[in-house]
């Protein structure tokens, strides 16, 4: 090669390398300005629901002391629980956002695991029943955790959610074992399970488990990246083992108090 032609070389070089530091320039800040759009959904999904949730408890009071057992009583515990869910699936985008930047902190305190999921999973019968499948429950009740209880409520509610998506009717198992000073908690289906190639990915943001975005269920695609985020935030994380057409099975991974 000659000079001049080395020279041109090294110019068409480093005129690609300008191209692509610009190119990934632009893609972070279209990231940025995602993160930031995600955060202003989350507040605009919020905001109009703390007033409402204000009223519900107003009336769910005065329907308590009137009558504790009746159907009124019991129909706005379950509006209650309701806005409260609706809330903290708003929360899952601005948390999101502060797992992207960094900030996202948890207060780790004394949590009965077995509550937390025979609260979760309560919720969770009714889309569970629409979708022909059954959960089953085995978690001892001296699992205490050392975590923050609406972090293991979001990852336990992402985790059994999934599993109703895409268990295809089958059965759901929810298990909690001890194993030295942490917990396993399994959540595991009988579903269309998830290749060896895509088990990595659907760990990563707006990613989901099916990859064809004309069969896979609704959802934003970070149910999974918020539960790793999550789980490593409080001194644990995730796993998963799964081989297609024989479900999967997600483990996590959290320390236990004391």
């Amino acid at each position: 090669m000659s000079g001049a032609e080395r020279i041109l070389a090294e110019v068409a070089q480093a005129d690609e390398a300008a191209a692509l530091r610009r190119e990934v320039g632009a893609l972070r800040r279209a990231l940025s300005e995602r993160d930031a759009f995600l955060a202003g959904v989350a507040h605009e999904l919020r905001n109009p629901m703390t007033p409402i949730l204000g009223q519900v408890e107003r009336l769910r009071a005065a329907a308590e002391r009137e009558a504790p057992e009746g159907r009124v009583a019991q129909g706005l515990a379950q509006l209650h629980w309701l806005v409260e869910r609706y809330m903290r699936r708003a929360t899952t985008l601005l948390d999101v956002s502060r797992a992207q930047a960094g900030q996202l902190a948890l207060l780790a305190t004394p949590v009965p695991l077995a509550g937390v999921v025979d609260e979760v999973v309560e919720s969770l019968r009714p889309m569970a029943a629409h979708a022909g499948s059954t959960i089953a429950v085995a978690v001892p009740d001296d699992l205490v955790l050392s975590c923050e209880r609406l972090a293991l409520d979001q990852i336990l509610d992402n985790l059994i959610t999934n599993a109703i998506k895409y268990g295809d009717g089958g059965a759901i198992a929810v298990v909690g074992l001890r194993d030295g000073a942490v917990a396993r908690i399994r959540v595991s289906d009988r579903g269309v399970g998830i290749p060896e190639a895509d088990q990595a990915r659907i760990f990563e943001r707006f990613e989901r488990a099916v990859a064809d975005p004309g069969t896979a269920p609704t959802g934003f695609g970070v149910g999974l990246w918020l539960v790793r985020r999550l789980a490593e935030a409080m001194g644990g994380g995730v796993a998963l083992e799964s081989r297609p057409g024989e479900g999967a099975t997600f483990t996590v991974t959290l320390p236990l108090h004391g």
